[in-house]
């Protein structure tokens, strides 16, 4: 019995460390990251609001080219804090993670782990208008998930479902080209903007029941 254990222990191993998978491909598992987020954010009184998703002040840092010119650029060492949002789910087999600046809509990221496989996108949702879309002929749309290169995750662990865990992580990200729409007088006004971001954000979650 003890033989069996043994080379079970031994076959698990690679791929197992205290019950969290290791060979996730696209992220990196380091529990340490916990204490970098806490170093990026602070607390901030959400109400209700904080009851369902965790709500704080993160620092921003990224830059927003808009028609393939740098228009927005934040350091880390500004040291701007603005509100942040984020939760994950689980919906069958996929792990979700949301995280995005802005307390209704907002910019940010989205992580799906399925299969073993991590996808990080920049996420953009809006809570006025439809305003965002893949192409600048494409219809707007509310909330759009844009693919990314350049991509870094890094997770503090995989949480269990239903486990009431907190997430800790850090993503880095440079997206692909997207277009955003603006309005007037509750119209579209044209042309729409190609815009890209690339964003760098440390972020804690907990789990959003769904």
């Amino acid at each position: 019995m003890t033989t069996y254990l043994t080379i079970l222990f031994t076959f698990c191993l690679p791929f197992y460390a205290c019950g969290q998978p290791k060979d996730i491909k696209g992220m990196t598992i380091d529990p340490s990251i916990k204490t970098e987020v806490e170093k990026h954010i602070s607390p901030l009184e959400a109400g209700d609001l904080q009851k369902k998703i965790l709500v704080y002040n993160n620092l921003t840092v990224a830059d927003l080219d808009e028609e393939d010119e740098l228009v927005l650029s934040t350091k880390e060492q500004d040291n701007k804090k603005i509100i942040f949002k984020s939760f994950y789910y689980w919906q069958g087999d996929t792990l979700g993670i949301d995280g995005a600046f802005g307390l209704f809509g907002g910019t940010g990221f989205t992580i799906k782990i399925v299969q073993g496989k991590a996808t990080l996108y920049h996420m953009l949702a809006s809570d006025d208008f439809p305003s965002y879309a893949y192409s600048e002929k494409d219809t707007l749309a509310w909330r759009l998930e844009v693919p990314c290169t350049d991509t870094k995750i890094i997770l503090s662990e995989i949480p269990a479902p239903h486990k009431n865990q907190v997430l800790y992580g850090y993503v880095e990200f440079k997206s692909g080209d997207y277009y955003a729409g603006s309005y007037g007088d509750g119209q579209e006004s044209l042309p729409r903007k190609k815009q890209r971001a690339h964003m760098k954000i440390y972020f804690k979650s907990a789990e959003l029941d769904l």
